[in-house]
């Protein structure tokens, strides 16, 4: 009787063991590198105030490591939280953000944006990517893969009307290797607007991957900036 519950306690321990690995965060493969429209982030959410949010480009949202097999699962994220002081003390990477990354959210400045993003999703690549590091790459991508760019690149596709979602879809795969990006979009007054170009990349954020993820744009999509 001892014996079977020797056996019984062994069981139990090792489906606990089990089920703290498979519910534990994971080390990312994958970048998801994010783009924003700042007319439609902006498009009746009441907290850009008066700031002027047509820039007419992307902008970057952020970029994130991510599972590549299941993109929403956690990811383990225990490198150093974001340093004010090293950002501050780097003038030229303040410039290249201001414009590629900027805040417009009138609660919160440039700074704090980027501290939230690094503090979320940044410092777990730290194993990769220094901070500054991290956001050279993230201006490079922005730089490279700008989505308005991509989508006048080979199609026309410009901002100001409406299409469906697998021509804007088709418009970035094929400047991309024909890798699936993601598109996202906001809902306002019953039209899908493109709030967000996802692009995916390697684990060194160097060459582009499919993305995973499920878009929750409808067939037809108002292109905006």
């Amino acid at each position: 009787m001892h014996f079977f519950k020797i056996v019984l306690v062994v069981i139990a321990l090792c489906f606990v063991t089990y089920l703290g690995k498979s519910n534990a965060a994971t080390p990312y493969d994958i970048f998801q590198f994010v783009q924003q429209s700042p007319f439609v982030f902006c498009l009746r959410n009441g907290i850009c105030g008066n700031q002027p949010v047509r820039r007419h480009t992307f902008t970057t949202h952020g970029l994130w490591p991510s599972n590549f097999t299941d993109p929403s699962a956690p990811i383990l994220c225990d490198g150093t939280v974001f340093n004010r002081n090293e950002m501050n003390a780097d003038h030229s990477l303040q410039l290249l953000l201001s414009n590629s990354w900027p805040n417009f959210n009138i609660r919160r400045t440039n700074m704090d944006f980027w501290a939230h993003e690094y503090n979320k999703h940044g410092r777990c690549s730290d194993n990769k990517f220094s901070q500054t590091q991290y956001f050279h790459e993230a201006y490079r991508l922005w730089f490279t893969y700008n989505a308005q760019y991509l989508f006048s690149q080979t199609t026309g596709i410009v901002p100001g009307y409406q299409y469906h979602y697998i021509d804007l879809e088709s418009a970035i795969r094929r400047t991309i290797g024909g890798k699936k990006p993601l598109l996202m979009c906001k809902y306002a007054g019953g039209i899908a607007y493109l709030l967000e170009v996802v692009i995916c990349f390697d684990y060194n954020a160097a060459n582009p991957v499919d993305c995973v993820r499920t878009t929750n744009c409808g067939a037809l999509v108002w292109y905006s900036l």
